[in-house]
């Protein structure tokens, strides 16, 4: 009779225990999901982290484009000096003004009398034409200049009827100088086009740079 008992109870008891491992959630599954085993589940991480690294990589190698673009991309080879920065930046401040003679204002500009109104932004006064600034500091050669420095045209030096100023060296063929044209207004040119070079006259640094 105990021997049935004992018998009976365990078999009621494997019955519960079937009736509960069914009703149980799967251990693997979040409520509302599809069941998955968890060999399934293991394989999606394995896929899903098997993407991420390729989108890593993608990633990486757009970036590294980017960064050789950029490495590409011209970047000043030095610190501009604090004065120097100013005033090109005030000059720059001017661009797409339209030339007019005696110009020094937003209405229209010329070209000494963008360079005044530049240099007044460091409190320095330059002579009022592009002949007088002519004289206003130390000759240099082509070679030599840097930022800040005066680019002088005319048919001789005795014959100067514009000016501008450098605003970046880039290369031995590649110096960009800003002047109030009397076709385009206020704008930045290459030193070294043919035009200009036909013209040149002489180049000049400042005596405050």
């Amino acid at each position: 009779m105990k021997t049935l008992y004992t018998t009976s109870a365990l078999f009621i008891f494997f019955l519960l225990l079937m009736a509960s491992c069914q009703s149980t959630q799967p251990t693997f599954s979040k409520r509302g999901e599809e069941y998955k085993s968890a060999r399934e589940i293991a394989a999606a991480k394995r896929a899903a982290k098997k993407g991420n690294r390729r989108g890593e990589k993608y990633a990486s190698g757009v970036s590294g484009t980017s960064k050789d673009r950029t490495s590409r991309t011209r970047m000043p080879n030095r610190n501009l000096d604090r004065d120097v920065a100013t005033v090109i930046e005030a000059a720059r401040s001017y661009t797409g003004v339209p030339y007019r003679w005696g110009g020094t204002t937003r209405v229209g500009m010329d070209c000494s009398g963008l360079l005044c109104t530049s240099f007044q932004s460091i409190d320095v006064a330059l002579p009022r034409t592009s002949e007088e600034q002519s004289q206003y500091g130390t000759e240099v050669k082509t070679k030599d200049l840097r930022e800040g420095d005066l680019v002088f045209f005319g048919s001789s030096k005795r014959n100067i009827t514009h000016v501008g100023m450098v605003t970046e060296v880039i290369s031995r063929d590649e110096i960009r100088f800003i002047h109030a044209s009397t076709s385009l207004g206020v704008i930045e040119n290459n030193l070294y086009a043919p035009h200009y070079q036909k013209i040149f006259v002489k180049a000049v640094r400042p005596p405050v740079f």
